[in-house]
């Protein structure tokens, strides 16, 4: 079993810098998002998916839409990929949003206040409570087999959830290695756990050291 989590390409939220974590409607793909997951559909082209999940938002199901053109499959939408709800910031792009969107990261991943959140948001608890449960309920549907799914989402969700997932990956590489737009992280399934092999370029051992960086 592998799965492959591929980052949306870039948006027109990512241009413009506005937090748009909860509209399902609003900032598509831009032109160069486009080509982004073009490109990478391309190189996943000869890949045989068994199955094809993507987050609700707009930008990622374009970019699940322009992946799945050489495959066919059903696109299968999946509440649990969306992004980390943001709360009040949803629709803010000035550098104070920003500023309190970063600290509440800090008070998660370096302090531990796993319930803080953001008004009107969601803490870590909470996306963890979406998010673990369904990639179980994927790990314990495919395991044992030579399946390849398929799961696109977002840059906060992937970096809050997967070193959790994964057993040679940990925040502090997450964080120097922030997934930029259509980026793709490969893992599979090993005696030891979900085994992250390539993290957007990185190529990995199962302990976690770096093979090669591109």
């Amino acid at each position: 079993m592998r799965f492959y989590f591929v980052r949306h390409g870039e948006s027109e939220a990512n241009v413009t810098r506005e937090f748009s974590n909860d509209n399902r409607v609003k900032h598509p793909l831009t032109v160069t998002g486009r080509a982004q997951a073009q490109a990478l559909a391309e190189q996943l082209r000869a890949t045989e998916f068994a199955a094809l999940y993507a987050s609700p938002l707009l930008r990622a199901r374009q970019t699940a839409e322009i992946l799945n053109a050489p495959h066919g499959l059903e696109i299968q939408i999946a509440p649990a990929l969306s992004e980390h709800h943001a709360g009040k910031l949803e629709g803010r792009a000035d550098p104070a949003a920003w500023d309190e969107y970063r600290a509440l990261f800090e008070m998660w991943l370096w302090q531990g206040n796993l319930d803080a959140r953001i008004d009107g948001g969601e803490s870590f608890n909470e996306l963890r409570a979406r998010f673990m449960p369904f990639m179980q309920r994927l790990t314990e549907q495919y395991q044992d087999t030579d399946a390849q799914v398929l799961l696109v989402a977002h840059g906060g969700v992937f970096l809050l959830m997967l070193p959790l997932l994964l057993t040679n990956v940990g925040y502090a590489f997450a964080r120097t290695h922030i997934l930029r737009n259509a980026a793709l992280v490969a893992a599979e399934q090993r005696a030891e756990g979900l085994v992250c092999v390539s993290w957007d370029g990185v190529q990995l051992t199962p302990m976690g050291s770096i093979v090669h960086e591109t």
